[in-house]
C-alpha cells in the first residue's frame, strides 16, 4: 500500500530533506512564504527577502498548465530549486492570476494533463505538489464536476506523475471559512451547542460585523440550519473532507485567513481526524481589513504546536490580502512579528 505509507512518513520525509539545509530554516521549521516580487526585482533579490525572514519553504508563482512549454528553458526553476528553500509548487489546469483573474477548471484529457505535469516536476522539482488551488471557491475553480469527481481525476493524475518521482501531493486547499463550517455543523451534530456558539463567535466575523458569528447561535443542531444559510459557508467541505480520506493524497490542505489561534488549533485536530491525514497550509495569510500584527504570532505558535506539517503565508499585497512587506520592499509591523518569531526573538 504505497500512498498510505508514503503519508505516514510525511513528517519524517520533510525532516530529512530539511536536514540538509543551514541557515535560519531547521528540520522542524514548517514555515515558508509566497512572495510576490516588488517593481524591477530579481527572483535572487525576491528570494533573499524571503530567506532574510527565517523560513524553510517558499511558493513560487502558480504554474499554468495550459501555458507551459515543456521545449522551452526554465532559469525561473533554477533559481527556486538552488534557493536553499523546500519548494511547494501550485499547479492549475488553466486560467490566470494577471492582468484579470480568470479561474481554473479540471482539464478534458488527463493522459495529456499527466504528461505536461510530470513534465513540470521534472523542471522545478518541488518537495510537495499542490494540485489546483481553492477547489471549493468558483473564483478559482469552475466546473468540478458532478460530486467533484473531474476534480477527483486531475488530482488522481496530478498525484500520480509526483508520486512516480518520489514526491508529495495534496489537493488546492479548502476555504478557511468552509472548513471552520463544517467544524461548527459537527459540534452541533454532537449536541455540544455552547462549544459551537463560542467557536462561532470567534470564526465568523466580517469586516462590517465583528460579532457576525452570534447570529448562528441560534441553531441547536444541523437540521435547524437552513440551506440558505449552511451551503454558501459550507462550500461542500464536508464532502471533499470524506473523499480526501481515501484520495491519493498525502497530505490535506486547507487555507487559513481567520485570526483566532484557538480556532486554527481546533481546525488541525478537526481536519486531522476527518480525511486521516496530516494538515499543511498553502495560504495562511491576512485579509487586508483584518492584518492586526497581534493576529501573527499567536497563528504561528499555534501552527507549530498543532504540528502542521507546511504552513505557507501568503504575503501578496491585493485588494483582498495583505503582505508583510511594504511597496518599498521593507517589513511592516506584520513581517517584524513574523521574522521575530521565526527566529525565537
Amino acid at each position: 500500500m504505497r500512498l498510505p505509507r508514503l503519508a505516514g512518513l510525511f513528517a519524517l520525509g520533510l525532516e530529512l530533506a530539511l536536514l540538509g539545509w543551514g541557515g535560519c530554516a531547521r528540520a522542524d521549521n514548517p514555515f515558508g512564504i509566497m512572495l510576490a516580487p516588488l517593481p524591477g526585482e530579481s527572483p535572487d533579490m525576491t528570494l533573499a527577502r524571503a530567506r532574510g525572514l527565517g523560513i524553510a519553504w517558499i511558493r513560487p508563482p502558480d504554474i499554468y498548465l495550459n501555458r507551459w512549454n515543456a521545449a522551452a528553458p526554465c532559469p525561473l526553476c533554477a533559481v527556486y530549486r538552488n534557493s536553499g528553500l523546500r519548494i511547494a509548487l501550485v499547479i492549475k489546469a488553466q486560467g490566470q492570476d494577471w492582468p484579470s483573474r480568470k479561474p481554473s477548471a479540471p482539464p478534458a484529457d488527463m493522459t495529456a494533463y499527466q504528461t505536461a505535469v510530470g513534465t513540470v516536476l521534472d523542471a522545478w522539482k518541488p518537495v510537495l505538489l499542490v494540485v489546483e488551488a481553492g477547489e471549493n471557491e468558483a473564483a478559482t475553480l469552475q466546473n468540478p464536476g458532478a460530486g467533484y469527481g473531474d476534480y477527483l481525476r486531475e488530482l488522481n493524475a496530478a498525484c500520480a506523475a509526483a508520486h512516480a518521482r518520489k514526491m508529495f501531493c495534496t489537493n488546492g486547499g479548502l476555504s478557511s471559512r468552509s472548513v471552520a463550517a463544517a467544524y461548527w455543523l459537527s459540534l452541533l451534530g454532537k449536541g455540544q451547542t455552547d462549544q459551537a456558539c463560542d467557536f462561532a463567535r470567534r470564526a465568523f466575523y466580517s469586516e462590517k460585523d465583528p460579532f457576525a458569528g452570534q447570529s448562528l447561535c441560534v441553531y441547536q443542531s444541523p437540521k435547524d440550519v437552513p440551506d440558505a444559510v449552511k451551503g454558501p459557508i459550507l462550500a461542500d467541505a464536508d464532502r471533499l473532507m470524506a473523499l480526501y480520506r481515501s484520495a491519493p493524497l498525502d497530505v490535506v490542505n486547507f487555507h487559513w485567513f481567520i485570526h483566532d489561534a484557538r480556532a486554527l488549533s481546533q481546525m488541525v485536530e478537526y481536519v486531522t481526524s476527518a480525511t486521516g491525514k496530516p494538515v499543511v497550509s498553502s495560504e495562511m495569510g491576512q485579509w487586508s481589513w483584518d492584518a492586526a500584527q497581534a493576529h501573527v504570532r499567536p497563528l504561528l505558535r499555534a501552527a507549530f504546536a498543532a504540528q502542521m506539517q507546511m504552513v505557507i503565508w501568503y504575503s501578496v499585497e491585493s485588494d483582498n490580502t495583505a503582505a508583510l512587506f511594504g511597496g518599498d520592499g521593507l517589513l511592516r509591523p506584520t513581517g517584524w512579528e513574523f521574522q521575530r518569531q521565526l527566529r525565537g526573538k
